[in-house]
């Protein structure tokens, strides 16, 4: 590992995880996988959540749509960082990456196929 890789750990770890990110991000969209955490919490899906039911094809597409927004959060917080976002105030950039940041904690353990 470089020395400039450990300076700014944040930046690095960004440039690793956007592509992969967007991949993953790639493959729900087309639905190609359906890896939502289905007890997410803020969602606007007309049906409950439930992981004991199974989902209709049209059901898993509205599904794996909620899930891109989330990703997408996700995102725009490590993109921010490599990528300037000049036409975004300071104070709703920090909001929006806190946000994305907060996402990829919480559903950390969510992302896989």
């Amino acid at each position: 590992m470089e020395n400039w890789e450990k300076w700014d750990l944040k930046y690095s770890i960004a440039e690793f995880i956007v592509p992969r990110l967007e991949a993953y991000k790639n493959e729900v969209e087309n639905d190609n996988i359906m890896s939502i955490p289905l007890w997410i919490e803020d969602h606007s899906l007309p049906f409950i959540l439930d992981q004991n039911r199974g989902y209709s094809k049209e059901e898993v597409s509205l599904i794996n749509k909620e899930w891109t927004i989330i990703l997408q959060k996700m995102i725009f917080s490590f993109k921010s960082l490599l990528i300037s976002q000049n036409e975004i105030n300071f104070e709703e950039l920090r909001r929006r990456q806190n946000e994305g940041m907060q996402l990829f904690a919480k559903y950390y353990l969510n992302l896989w196929d």
